[in-house]
């Protein structure tokens, strides 16, 4: 005999032999949302499995569409379409009215996307135009959305070809991330889209310079680690995003360049994984606002060997 353990429900299933989960689910009363009636339109009968993922069947074509559409973990399973044949334990997803509606796939479809998922080794970058808020007091809007545009269109191609894709737009910052597709080599990737990034900022402000009489400069600052990737946000305006500590430490050492005095930082983590590869020069111990303790930073001086 085997047994399904659902949760926040507090319900253990017993079967025989092989059986479909949201068959077992309604048979045992468990209020296991499934609009479509089983045929993996809808995916509210989202569960993750949080033990005996080998008990599972694998992914039916369907399910796999929908898994690829909303970008499922590999214990995020539809349970309409899954056969289990041992002891798992699980817990439902789409809980109250609120979730189906959020879930649901029928119709227009509101949150078309990541559902949430860890990320491990992710690379975060975060740049910043040193300066920009007395410089864009001082022009008129149309020319501070220009330059602005001028130089995030620019940078953008430079992050994407490094590997890297544009997180957010804030102000006059970037948000950047690298590995959130599997690169196993996030951290020097983020490192040479820092400099590259930088190369954009040298050209811009020979264009600056000359038409507004402005220093057009840039600061970096990355951290590597673990992230939570998903789309986020309001219905209609959600976007695909990464929140996590990684993200606050490297906001908050790219805005430590101001009082370094350097243009590029990263913390100890992204060092350790690059160290053969790039150039450091000094290094600073930061007390951090919002961090327990002192953080390490140090500042990068160049890419020993482009070529990896």
């Amino acid at each position: 005999m085997s047994e399904a353990s659902v949760w926040p429900d507090e319900v253990a299933l017993e079967f025989e032999g092989s059986t479909n989960l949201l068959d077992l689910a309604v048979r045992g009363g468990v209020p296991i949302a499934h609009l479509c009636g089983g045929r993996a339109r809808c995916s509210t009968c989202r569960v993750r499995v949080v033990e005996g993922m080998p008990s599972l069947s694998e992914r039916t074509p369907g399910e796999a569409a929908m898994a690829a559409k909303l970008d499922f973990p590999d214990e995020v399973r539809l349970a309409c379409q899954t056969e289990i044949t041992g002891s798992v334990r699980l817990w439902r997803l789409v809980l109250d009215k609120v979730d189906v509606d959020m879930a649901s796939q029928l119709g227009r479809g509101h949150y078309v996307g990541p559902v949430g998922r860890e990320v491990h080794e992710a690379a975060v970058m975060f740049t910043d135009v040193a300066g920009f808020t007395a410089m864009s007091e001082a022009l008129p809007a149309y020319d501070v959305v220009h330059m602005l545009n001028r130089f995030f269109n620019r940078a953008s191609e430079a992050i994407e070809a490094c590997g890297g894709r544009v997180d957010n737009y804030m102000g006059d910052g970037l948000l950047c991330v690298f590995g959130i597709d599997g690169d196993d080599d996030a951290a020097f990737n983020a490192i040479k889209a820092g400099f590259a990034v930088l190369e954009v900022a040298e050209d811009m402000h020979d264009y600056v310079h000359m038409i507004y009489g402005h220093e057009f400069k840039v600061r970096v600052g990355i951290d590597i680690g673990d992230v939570i990737f998903g789309l986020m946000g309001g219905e209609g305006t959600a976007r695909e995003t990464v929140i996590g500590d990684i993200v606050n430490v490297a906001s908050r050492i790219e805005a430590a360049n101001k009082e370094t005095g350097t243009q590029m930082l990263v913390t100890d983590a992204v060092r350790a994984r690059t160290l053969d590869r790039v150039e450091f020069g000094r290094q600073f111990d930061l007390d951090l606002r919002g961090k327990a303790g002192v953080i390490s930073a140090h500042e990068v001086l160049g890419v020993v060997s482009p070529q990896t």
